[in-house]
């Protein structure tokens, strides 16, 4: 028997790295459109590359059947030429299905997030122009924490980011103006200064040194061209020096005292106020012991009531910002609502910003926070610049109270809500775009969904394409290479017609496998609405194995009609 050589794999090889080529060189054209920033540019054309050609596999597997059909040397009928295209398009489904399964996904996610992160970015950097212009310059600040942590590096947050922090400075000089020195006449000046320099006098015949040293260099202030002053002054502190502890007894009292002060902080439970007193000390004092384990307890009592707004940075920088909003209602028939303007998921903690939490019921309250953390079921509602521990973004609260109305400090900081960052984590992956979630949370998380009163069907009609794309690769196949069979030239085609004519077929497959793909999308649908969650998924595997069969006979029957069927 002659081998039945198809160039099935060269055929697709080739289709495939065209449409790679043609999707990426789209991007590269559109890229001035899509107001992605620099930083992700290329990172976003070779991954929409990537999507442009999974998008157009399924129609370049079916050109890539027929002509292989349409070239193969097989001479006995349908049978012998699907046999012989079989073993490759089996493999090829293998590989294509894991990727589209495993890696389109992935892909799709992080193409949305550069999109997403571009769109945050710009538009931080827009509400910046505009509170700086109104001055607004708390407002332009948060702005720019959103803004550096997705690119530090952009021309225009580098330079609106010194523009604040330049009217930062401004206004804080403005608001603790320092007054020059007046000028006094020399006589005026001599008298006020003699009247203090008569005072230190009197205060050091009586043995009060420190006050004669004070009013002695008050006077000398006043009017320092009085030798006998700036003598009295001279002798008024080797006096003190004499009675007082020397300078480096001073220090060590003033820093005992500090940590005292911090520790009687840390103990009353205001781990802010210790972690600020602390973290100055830990700036001179580095080696000291007390200093460095207090200033660690204290940031991590800090952590029940507080989160460091490094961390939200960190996490708006590697996940996507997208709308959140959940509402739950307990046994006891009280609801909880949760919502923000953008979320982002770390390894252990959620992270929303301009947050806002309601909860209706006997406890009801409303409040709302610049910046908010869920680790658990805690919901912390104040951030602290570690680096400026004065600097705290504090919840504001519009009516209720955490614990019998009355409103600590801590307290509301730190609430319990009915769901945990597991959960959150959960209604993001599943309430964003469907094509984002991996199949283990299409398959597995149905039933949250619902707890959380997410709409379940689109999730289950991408987890019916996603479970379809194995057989519908076989499919396509089988239905290649039945009108491969039946419209086989008499002379084989040569290979510069074969490569000349695919692209042009895989363009006019494009759109009726898009009408199937959308029929297919309504069956789904349909399937999702008529059974019960728990049987969807076999059902729908049920009705593609059903479908595979079909188009088998269905491609025997097209291959029946070439004259050079068996």
């Amino acid at each position: 028997m002659p081998a039945k050589r198809t160039g099935f794999f060269a055929m697709t090889a080739a289709l495939l790295a065209m449409a790679f080529v043609v999707g990426f060189f789209i991007a590269l054209l559109s890229i001035g459109n899509s107001g992605v920033l620099y930083r992700f540019a290329l990172r976003w054309e070779a991954l929409s590359a990537i999507l442009f050609l999974a998008a157009w596999t399924p129609a370049i597997i079916l050109v890539a059947s027929a002509l292989a059909m349409e070239s193969s040397e097989a001479t006995d009928g349908f049978s012998g030429a699907a046999y012989g295209v079989m073993a490759p398009a089996l493999a090829l489904a293998t590989a294509v299905s894991i990727f589209y399964i495993l890696v389109i996904p992935v892909v799709q996610e992080r193409t949305s997030l550069y999109e997403g992160q571009s769109a945050l970015f710009n538009q931080s950097i827009a509400l910046v122009e505009e509170a700086l212009l109104e001055n607004r310059l708390e407002d332009a600040d948060r702005h720019l924490i959103a803004c550096g942590a997705i690119d530090q590096l952009d021309s225009r947050f580098v330079k609106l980011n010194d523009a604040v922090q330049s009217a930062l400075v401004r206004a804080a000089n403005e608001e603790t103006p320092v007054e020059p020195p007046s000028v006094a006449p020399a006589s005026t000046a001599w008298e006020a200064g003699n009247r203090f320099y008569i005072e230190a006098l009197a205060a050091k015949a009586e043995g009060r040194v420190f006050d004669a040293h004070y009013l002695a260099k008050r006077s000398a202030a006043i009017y320092g061209k009085r030798p006998e002053v700036r003598r009295l002054v001279d002798e008024t502190w080797r006096a003190l020096e004499r009675l007082e502890p020397s300078m480096e007894e001073l220090e060590a009292k003033a820093l005992y005292e500090r940590k005292l002060a911090g520790y009687s902080y840390y103990q009353e439970g205001d781990f802010l106020a210790a972690f600020r007193v602390y973290s100055e000390l830990y700036a001179d004092n580095p080696e000291d012991t007390d200093v460095a384990t207090f200033l660690g307890r204290s940031q991590e009592g800090l952590k029940t009531i507080a989160f460091f707004i490094e961390e939200d940075e960190r996490a708006f920088a590697r996940s996507d910002g997208a709308v959140f909003s959940v509402a739950l209602q307990s046994d006891t028939g009280t609801t909880t609502r949760l919502s923000a303007s953008r979320v982002a998921v770390s390894e252990n903690a959620v992270y929303f910003r301009d947050a806002r939490l309601s909860r209706d019921g006997p406890d009801a309250l409303a409040v709302s926070a610049p910046f908010a953390r869920l680790h658990g079921t805690t919901l912390i509602l104040r951030a602290v610049d570690r680096q400026r521990p004065t600097i705290v973004w504090n919840p504001v609260y519009e009516y209720g109270a955490p614990i019998d109305g009355h409103r600590a400090t801590d307290s509301e900081n730190a609430l319990e809500l009915p769901f945990s960052s597991d959960d959150a984590e959960t209604i993001v992956r599943l309430s964003g775009n469907p094509a984002d979630v991996s199949l283990l949370v299409l398959a597995g998380k149905n039933a949250e969904a619902e707890r959380f009163g997410l709409d379940v069907v689109p999730l289950l009609v991408e987890l019916a394409g996603r479970t379809a794309y194995p057989f519908a690769v076989i499919m396509l196949v089988l239905l290649g290479a039945g009108l491969g069979v039946r419209f086989k030239p008499t002379e084989k085609p040569g290979p510069l017609a074969r490569y000349l004519s695919a692209p042009l077929l895989v363009a006019f497959s494009v759109a009726p496998l898009r009408a199937v793909s959308s029929a297919g999308d309504v069956a789904a649908r349909a399937l999702a609405s008529w059974v019960p969650r728990a049987v969807f998924l076999p059902a729908w595997l049920g009705f593609m194995g059903a479908c595979v069969a079909l188009c088998l006979v269905l491609a025997a029957r097209i291959a029946g009609g070439s004259s050079h069927s068996a």
